[in-house]
């Protein structure tokens, strides 16, 4: 055994500490039950009846004994030779220990085990928490990934959060994580709106944020190529609003009365209400979209054609469409900046076919048994395109079906149209096979109505390859509203991140110049500016972290705002009490108040003696690292199950740690700081130790928030 003086040498402080009691009690514990399999010490989580347990119940059984005569014997003859130990000079964790049921619970000697913690915790600094569980092992995360022709909106801003999360998670248990970008470069709404862009941005300048108005020429692009599909000549209905309102509806009137059936006309007047809605917006940027493209007979069409160019790599093309999407995703960096958010790579949809990896992983598919290719006439008589029999695959590698499995009758998976070309989904399992030879795990975030469509690709590298199989996962999340709010793309109204921010940002500011003025605080306009923008991001960060993935999150402005109840602003405000009382202490040894502060090991542990100080070492500094790994490592369940990846564990941990340290530093608390008017006031060894033990608990704190993307303040 090590003894209570070797300093922690794993990470993992609540790990190593059982195993060294563990092997404080071996040697007697062997000797009395030399036939058995020792059961494993743990932390108690009831500390009023013991620090640490063994659970003994399987050992009764085999033995055929009760459990309560059994461990009442045990803990007598367990403590007799624990105070022989003691009395012989040796240092022990265990000074106690009793017999309740099956359970031999353990009382530890404190003063060791915080002295060891404390010195951990100082030492690691930043990197208390993280372990090397995964190291030498590669991560990549795949998040954010919105439509390189529109600004993010509230749902993609609760991905872009999982992902820059789960990153860090990966990083703390030692994996080399990385975050990547898919740009969907490629597709039909890319190609109008690059039509439209490429003709207008040398015409007019954006009057709005890039990334909202290159949206905003999409939502145009769209109105006006469906209204042409359905008959409508653009140029007719814009003139019409130009002469004003009352001959604009009488051309609704008749466009709609001359549809050909009914389901046209509900279109056509769908489609004439949404132009006018972008029109009366957009106005400026909306005569010029459409005094363009109101020359062209076929919108759908000659985009088409633009995307086609891209696609074969024609140079005229690629400047067009990388114009547009580089100025897109500009914008959107911009409001990842406001979150500290940075992806290490942007994969292009279209490199995928221009590098050749299309080609090369359709050779691999049409190899498979389970492909059928596509055909212009199949058993009903009309053209079907290509696809993978995943039901028969299913079958014949005997997975399981129904409930926890697979569904019956599962449905094809399409991946070439008729014509023979690629669709989308075919593209998705190029990029997952390009994923995974970077990385040991690859993890994709995704809205839930996704999961069907990654469920298949998971299973097509499954047929394509079986040693793919749990070297990509798809964490699923669900909603964002807000409520009284619709969000349309068809008329470009979305729950804007930007939008969102500036309203929660004004809400903060307005609540925090309030509590200033409560206080009677000076601050600078710099300083108010610099920690409301902070605040203001985190309040966003927690509220998006703060559930299961699973959980539809209502977005409640007040609740999210709240500095009394689960909010970022309550950890922060929280966060920056510990910094205050360690900084007042500071200024009254500057004072000369105080002696300084001495080194930890020239301080006496034994001093920290209140419940309140052993509740928040044991119950929040020593499982925080394991907490951690459970988070970041969980359970590899069989397929069609996922891990279930703990992304909102770090912000109930710190939940729940900031309201114990409250009730600790609280009215009814412990006294830290001797009065302000002592003199040579008693007490002082005590007040050391404190500060010392204050600065860990802050370090966790401030750890435990930079894993949910907030940077601690030292005030606020």
């Amino acid at each position: 055994a090590m003894g209570t003086s070797a300093p922690f040498t794993n990470p993992d402080l609540l790990e190593e500490l059982q195993d060294r009691i563990q092997d404080e009690l071996a040697v007697f514990l062997r000797q009395r039950e030399p036939d058995v399999e020792l059961p494993r010490v743990v932390k108690s989580r009831k500390l009023e009846e013991g620090d640490f347990m063994m659970m003994w119940a399987p050992v009764c059984a085999r033995k055929k004994v009760k459990p309560q005569d059994f461990t009442t014997q045990l803990a007598a003859e367990l403590q007799a030779h624990m105070d022989a130990e003691a009395a012989s000079g040796k240092s022990l964790f265990v000074r106690e220990c009793r017999g309740v049921g099956p359970y031999l619970n353990l009382f530890v000697n404190r003063a060791p085990i915080f002295r060891l913690v404390l010195e951990a915790v100082t030492r690691l600094g930043d990197k208390y928490g993280h372990t090397n569980t995964m190291a030498g092992k590669r991560a990549l995360v795949e998040h954010t990934s919105s439509n390189p022709n529109a600004p993010l909106h509230i749902g993609n801003l609760r991905n872009v959060m999982i992902g820059a999360h789960l990153a860090r998670l990966f990083e703390a248990v030692g994996y080399d994580s990385k975050q990547a970008f898919y740009v969907n470069d490629l597709g039909a709404q890319i190609g109008l709106t690059a039509l439209a862009y490429t003709k207008t941005s040398t015409l007019v300048e954006p009057d709005m944020k890039i990334d909202q108005w290159i949206g905003s020429i999409y939502a145009m692009m769209n109105t006006a190529s469906e209204l042409q599909k359905v008959g409508v000549d653009i140029g007719e209905v814009e003139d019409a609003c130009e002469a004003g309102e009352t001959v604009v509806e009488a051309l609704a009137k008749k466009l709609v009365e001359a549809a050909p059936d009914e389901a046209n006309a509900k279109l056509r007047a769908e489609y004439i209400d949404i132009f006018q809605d972008l029109r009366s917006r957009y106005l400026v940027t909306f005569k010029k979209v459409v005094g363009v493209v109101r020359q062209i007979p076929d919108i759908k069409a000659e985009a088409g054609k633009l995307n086609l160019a891209y696609e074969r790599q024609e140079p005229w093309a690629i400047k067009i469409f990388r114009k547009m999407v580089t100025d897109c995703l500009g914008g959107v960096q911009q409001t990842l900046n406001t979150y500290g958010v940075r992806h290490d790579q942007f994969d292009f949809e279209s490199e995928l076919g221009w590098e050749g990896s299309n080609d090369e992983v359709l050779t691999i598919m049409k190899n498979s048994d389970y492909f059928v290719p596509p055909t212009q006439c199949n058993d009903k008589g009309v053209p079907e395109g290509g696809y993978l029999n995943m039901a028969q695959f299913i079958e014949d590698q005997k997975l399981k079906t129904g409930k926890g499995g697979y569904s019956k009758d599962y449905p094809r998976f399409y991946v070439l149209r008729p014509d023979g070309s690629t669709l989308y989904t075919y593209r998705d399992v190029v990029y997952s096979f390009k994923k995974v030879h970077q990385a040991d795990l690859v993890c994709n975030i995704i809205c839930s109505e996704q999961d069907l469509a990654q469920q298949k690709v998971a299973l097509a590298m499954y047929m394509m390859n079986p040693e793919m199989v749990g070297r990509q996962v798809h964490v699923s999340y669900d909603l964002v509203k807000l409520p009284k709010f619709k969000m349309s793309g068809r008329r470009g109204r979305y729950l804007l991140a930007d939008e969102l921010y500036e309203e929660l940002k004004k809400t903060i500011r307005e609540k925090m110049r309030a509590r200033y003025e409560q206080k009677g605080e000076a601050v600078t306009e710099e300083f108010f500016e610099r920690v409301t923008h902070e605040v203001s991001g985190a309040a966003m960060k927690y509220a998006l972290l703060g559930v299961s993935n699973q959980t539809v999150i209502t977005f409640d402005m007040a609740k999210v705002t709240n500095f009394e109840d689960a909010s970022a602003p309550f950890l922060l405000y929280n966060s920056t009490r510990l910094a205050s009382v360690i900084a007042k202490f500071g200024d009254r040894v500057a004072a000369g108040q105080l002696p300084p502060l001495p080194k930890l090991e020239e301080c006496d542990t034994s001093l920290l003696d209140n419940q309140l100080e052993w509740e928040l070492l044991m119950d929040y500094v020593l499982p925080f690292p394991g907490m951690i790994k459970n988070a970041a490592c969980p359970k590899v369940p069989n397929l069609p199950q996922l891990p279930d990846y703990g992304c909102h564990t770090v912000s109930a941990f710190l939940n729940m740690y900031v309201r114990a340290m409250s009730a600790y530093y609280g009215p009814s608390g412990v006294r830290i700081l001797p009065l302000a008017d002592a003199v040579n006031p008693p007490g002082v060894p005590a007040t050391h130790m404190r500060i010392h033990l204050c600065s860990a608990f802050r370090q966790v704190i401030n750890n435990a928030l930079r894993l949910i993307l907030i940077e601690p303040l030292e005030r606020m």
